[in-house]
């Protein structure tokens, strides 16, 4: 199927999709325009890992 098909497909979903789940549809549209990589979030766990693993990384740095 080429884009413009893929498109029009998914056009005539949207078209024929009850009122209810438009707000749904566009969240999720929404959603997929964001990055999946949340540096933030990876910041947040390596601070966590060296926090609580601190004794066994040195350890394993030896």
């Amino acid at each position: 199927m080429t884009a413009l098909e893929l498109r029009t497909e998914i056009y005539k979903a949207i078209e024929n999709a009850p009122e209810s789940v438009l707000p749904e549809i566009l969240d999720y549209l929404h959603n997929l325009e964001k990055p999946t990589f949340d540096k933030e979030k990876l910041d947040q766990f390596i601070d966590k890992v060296f926090k609580e693993d601190d004794n066994l990384l040195r350890r394993l740095a030896q």
